[in-house]
């Protein structure tokens, strides 16, 4: 029993040293999709010390009919660029911290997508989440099938 509370102590110590002088923290979801058995994908909006964006998810993806809800500081917008938007609003201002951005079922018949949509099965949306006078600009997906 000795020696295994020396072979766990000395277990953890290497695992805190390593951990000490590498990155270590944990990795965040590569990509957002609709929480199981709903229709809506949950993005958190959180900030870093310099104030800057924070998305929980490298990129989102999103199918005609479900909601994209946004979560985060009382105040910030998410703002799609190149006049390019799946919802025809360009800034969406949060309210009370929330911003729901809502896929149309027919967004692949819509004649600024069909193109876009026929070749690449999917429709690719930049935007921004502003807050505090800065940007952080990752991709919304939408895919034609789930």
């Amino acid at each position: 029993m000795k020696h295994l509370k020396i072979a766990a102590t000395a277990a953890l110590f290497t695992l805190l040293t390593a951990c000490g002088s590498m990155d270590c923290k944990p990795q965040k979801p590569t990509t957002g999709k609709a929480l199981p058995g709903t229709n809506t994908v949950v993005v958190g909006i959180s900030l870093d010390k310099s104030g800057m964006p924070q998305e929980s998810y490298k990129d989102i993806v999103a199918y005609p009919g479900q909601k994209v809800l946004y979560a985060g500081p009382d105040q910030f917008s998410i703002v799609f660029k190149d006049k390019k938007t799946p919802n025809g609003k360009i800034e969406n201002k949060s309210i009370r911290g929330v911003v729901v951005i809502q896929i149309p079922e027919n967004i692949f018949a819509q004649k600024e997508f069909i193109e876009e949509g026929r070749k690449f099965d999917q429709l690719t949306f930049d935007y921004g989440i502003r807050t505090n006078g800065k940007e952080l600009d990752p991709p919304l997906i939408i895919r034609r099938n789930n």
